[in-house]
């Protein structure tokens, strides 16, 4: 007994994770920016969950791998219940959260939800799970979670967030229930050294803000909170180095076409970076009546092709001039190469040229080039390409393939 008592207020480290999921980077959907501003409200309703699983079926993105309805931190009420158990806003699940889940479930879809490692959450003074890690652990396995994401408020000095996350993995893995542990860490304590070992996915930096650039403002590492500066910072960390199968470097959730702020260039240079990087594609505004803009973006099978990779590896930038053009490549599994021209310049509009001597390969090699935006082949070419006249912020994003 005094083992186990022992065992569960010392802090430890987990060495591995690998509860059968997260092969490949996971997909879905998450309340932040949808009926919500990101959080400014602190909102999510049992309606809006049950209405994005519908929406997601009918409109085919289940087909193409988005499987996750996930609540972000808004769901909690704001005490635990007379048995100190985490129980969800009675008024905006009147019916619980198992119901919800089985909903979620029998359309073929998976649910997650948000907790903290600290002893409260980021928002609305909702109760966190330290000290409680085992329990919650098996609450939500109770509920049918498939989805944990854990975020770094209000943790206790005398535990590192290594520590923290890694008790928490082993009390999820305890459960005997397979969950997918979402890390949101902020990219402190060189989390992308270790937490591969402990979660499917980790936050390599701050919160995204669906902004182009944003001040530094928030808790964590990085450049910046706006897509441009992330863009930025994941560059310097070369994130090949560090991403592989059941370990997917987070940059948060896409916020494709938030309005009025994220507008298409913007939103289509996310999401090729987020695929070019391997990264977990999350979206946080409505995925509901999609319109074709927003559609030609999120549903791009093959954009999403390279996010999935089975090589499950990331791309990293090979090239960057001091004008704002940049290249950058990710090797796929059958030998081609994912290839982003970006053009990082924030008014002029710049040709962005790839040499395959940057590739490792052969000036006198002819590579196959199409267009993954465009969806159509380009031609064969020897020595490089040049994509013309590139706006401000804005890719061609390119699959080669050496004949």
């Amino acid at each position: 007994l005094l083992l186990l008592l022992l065992g569960a207020v010392l802090p430890s480290v987990v060495v591995a994770y690998n509860n059968g999921l997260g092969r490949l980077p996971p997909m879905g959907w998450n309340t932040w920016c949808t009926d919500d501003l990101c959080g400014l409200i602190d909102q999510c309703t049992e309606q809006e969950l049950l209405s994005v699983a519908d929406a997601i079926v009918s409109q085919g993105l289940d087909k193409l791998g988005y499987q996750y309805i996930n609540m972000d931190d808004c769901w909690s009420a704001t005490s635990r219940n007379s048995t100190g158990h985490l129980q969800p806003d009675a008024k905006n699940f009147p019916h619980g959260l198992r119901y919800v889940a089985d909903y979620i479930h029998s359309k073929g879809l998976k649910f997650g939800l948000y907790t903290c490692v600290g002893t409260q959450t980021c928002r609305g003074g909702r109760p966190g799970s330290y000290g409680h890690y085992e329990q919650d652990a098996e609450t939500f396995k109770e509920w049918g979670m498939d989805f944990i994401k854990a975020d770094n408020c209000h943790r206790p000095s005398n535990i590192t967030a290594r520590e923290a996350y890694g008790n928490f993995s082993k009390a999820l893995n305890a459960t005997g229930h397979p969950m997918i542990f979402s890390l949101c860490e902020w990219g402190d304590e060189n989390v992308q050294t270790w937490g591969a070992d402990v979660g499917q996915m980790y936050r390599i930096q701050q919160d995204h803000l669906p902004f182009w650039h944003f001040p530094a403002k928030a808790a964590g590492q990085g450049l910046g909170q706006g897509t441009g500066d992330i863009i930025e910072y994941i560059a310097q960390l070369k994130p090949s180095t560090f991403v592989k199968p059941y370990g997917w470097m987070d940059p948060d959730f896409l916020e494709t076409l938030f309005v009025p702020t994220m507008n298409f260039v913007d939103s289509r240079t996310e999401y090729t970076f987020w695929s070019l990087w391997s990264a977990p594609l999350l979206v946080a505004t409505d995925v509901r009546n999609l319109d074709e803009m927003k559609r030609s973006i999120i549903a791009n099978a093959e954009a999403i092709a390279i996010d999935q990779d089975p090589l499950g590896t990331a791309g990293d930038r090979i090239y960057n001039s001091t004008e704002g053009q940049q290249v950058w490549a990710k090797s796929l599994a059958n030998g081609d190469k994912a290839v982003v021209l970006y053009n990082a310049h924030q008014l002029e509009h710049l040709d962005v040229h790839v040499t395959w001597d940057m590739l490792a390969w052969s000036p006198s090699d002819t590579v196959m080039v199409r267009d993954i935006w465009e969806r159509k082949d380009l031609g064969n070419f020897t020595g490089g390409y040049t994509g013309k006249a590139l706006p401000a912020h804005d890719v061609m994003f390119l699959r080669l393939k050496k004949l």
